[in-house]
């Protein structure tokens, strides 16, 4: 176990330090380690740096600034488009992004 706390699932970005549910684990893997490393909490080792840097990090302080501008979020009962079209336009476009002064608000 990595003795990371698995609030949101049991799979994580380690780049970005939290965790995600099963079903966006498939999305962000699609998206290629470019944009999001994935791993699992239970399956996979951890090394003392990206447990150090999953605890520093963290959901609430990643959102802050990535979903900062979001009008609509995904959940649990979202489809796998809803949750691609959310992912990507958080982790590639940057649409969310609390530096992104685009006018529009995306969805």
């Amino acid at each position: 176990s990595s003795g990371i706390n698995a609030e949101y699932g049991e799979w994580a970005c380690i780049d970005h330090g939290t965790t995600i549910c099963i079903d966006c684990s498939g999305v962000h893997r699609s998206l290629g380690v470019n944009v999001s490393k994935v791993r699992s909490l239970l399956l996979d080792n951890w090394t003392e740096d990206i447990i150090l840097q999953m605890e520093q990090k963290g959901n609430s302080k990643f959102n802050e600034t990535y979903e900062h501008r979001v009008a609509d979020k995904i959940g649990p009962k979202s489809s796998r488009e809803e949750r691609s079209v959310f992912i990507k336009n958080k982790y590639v476009l940057k649409a969310y992004h609390k530096d992104n002064t685009s006018e529009s608000s995306v969805t």
